[in-house]
């Protein structure tokens, strides 16, 4: 699978509340600095307990910019993911934030890192 296929993947997981398949895209030891957290999450317990959270608690979907998308290749199956996504929730205005995503395109559990911070206007 190609690095679009699998944040394809990983939107969709998220919009239908597949935490189980979104998970699976977690690599056991990967990073996770999330939009609706300040913690850093490190293990898949954590990421477990914000996804359901976000998707199931507080019913968070998200719009991936497909535009935006930067991909660079920075090693041998390994590339890096720059975007845009919007979130969007129940009882606000919606959420534009950035993202980073580290991918190992061979790999079961391919994200290895995953960074995404809400974008403020200034």
């Amino acid at each position: 699978m190609n690095p679009k296929e699998i944040l394809k993947s990983w939107g969709k997981y998220f919009n239908n509340a597949n935490l189980p398949c979104i998970l699976n895209l977690y690599d056991t030891r990967s990073i996770l600095i999330p939009t609706f957290s300040s913690e850093i999450l490190s293990d898949k317990r954590q990421i477990k307990e914000y996804f359901v959270n976000v998707i199931k608690e507080q019913k968070v979907s998200v719009e991936i910019q497909y535009n935006s998308i930067y991909e660079q290749k920075v090693g041998e199956n390994i590339y890096l993911l720059n975007g845009i996504y919007i979130f969007k929730l129940k009882k606000e205005k919606n959420i534009h934030a950035r993202y980073t995503f580290l991918i190992n395109t061979l790999s079961d559990n391919p994200i290895k890192h995953h960074h995404s911070s809400r974008i403020i206007n200034n």
